[in-house]
């Protein structure tokens, strides 16, 4: 049985006795699978294409150096001192689940590679704000040389990410 429920901003699937969630992600819907996380890259590639009026294939993706060097750094990464089985970054969801939530699924940080191959209008926004984060390095490297370009930059992405934190936290309250 499928059910759905419908929020401001996202929506709730059911199938299967599971629970998916549409969300709004830079501009994108996307499809999490609840239990875990996982994005429905099929799905995403699907509205990218129609939203950008594009013909781009997942699996092409899937296979390029970038999407498996970064894989393996996220498995690296997660594993830290464990040594046991690496973590499963992607996998399908087919038959016993209804249309709307069957397809390949992957770990949250491989969309973003995904997003950067499919959209060009996705990876111009990304090109740009790393723009004006390496400008801001500059500047403050300009304006303070005693200090290694490199400790700048964590500086800069710090101030950044601390900004766009308060941001969130602002917003959440007037809620």
């Amino acid at each position: 049985m499928t059910t759905e429920t419908t929020t401001p901003e996202l929506r709730k699937i059911t199938s299967n006795n599971e629970s998916f969630t549409i969300e709004s992600y830079n501009g994108f819907e996307r499809l999490i699978r609840d239990i875990d996380g996982y994005v429905n890259a099929t799905k995403l590639v699907q509205l990218i294409n129609e939203k950008e009026n594009i013909n781009k294939q997942l699996k092409t993706k899937m296979i390029t150096q970038m999407y498996r060097e970064y894989k393996k750094f996220i498995q690296d990464k997660s594993a830290g001192t464990k040594k046991d089985q690496p973590l499963q970054l992607e996998y399908q969801l087919i038959n016993e689940y209804i249309n709307e939530v069957r397809g390949t699924y992957e770990h949250k940080k491989l969309t973003n590679i995904i997003y950067m191959k499919i959209s060009i209008k996705y990876l111009d926004i990304v090109i740009d704000i790393m723009d004006k984060i390496n400008e801001t390095t500059i500047a403050q490297h300009h304006a303070d040389k005693t200090q290694a370009i490199a400790d700048q930059f964590n500086n800069v992405i710090n101030v950044v990410t601390d900004t766009l934190s308060d941001r969130i936290t602002d917003l959440n309250q007037q809620i």
